[in-house]
């Protein structure tokens, strides 16, 4: 019985004990956001209009960069609707403003993905 089953698993196909690759069809979470200048003044524009007023939590000159990663603290908002009409790649994230700059933000770890300076 035992010789049975060792000739079923040798007779599945490899691709299913292999697992499968993590890089299928994931994004790396620390690369930016690839936004074009017309989707960068699009989001900045929307976001003026929306009237969000700046993180209280974090001070108009923090040094903020691509790949850091904000506070659990910080509020996130979404991306206006004429933001993601314009910009439909910046879908997948939200916002916050520090100072005078948009800083959109990954949710899932709160990694800065990329920042619009007003």
């Amino acid at each position: 019985m035992m010789a049975g089953a060792m000739l079923l698993w040798a007779a599945l196909p490899a691709a299913a004990q292999a697992p499968p690759s993590a890089s299928l069809g994931v994004a790396d979470p620390a690369a930016p956001l690839a936004l074009t200048p017309a989707e960068r003044t699009a989001i900045l524009d929307a976001v003026r209009r929306d009237g969000a007023k700046p993180n209280s939590k974090m001070p108009p000159d923090s040094a903020v960069s691509v790949g850091v990663q904000l506070p659990a603290s910080i509020a996130l908002r979404i991306l206006p609707d004429a933001a993601l009409a314009q910009a439909p790649a910046a879908k997948t994230v939200q916002y916050t403003l520090i100072g005078n700059r948009v800083v959109l933000v990954d949710p899932t770890n709160m990694r800065v993905v990329d920042i619009i300076s007003q």
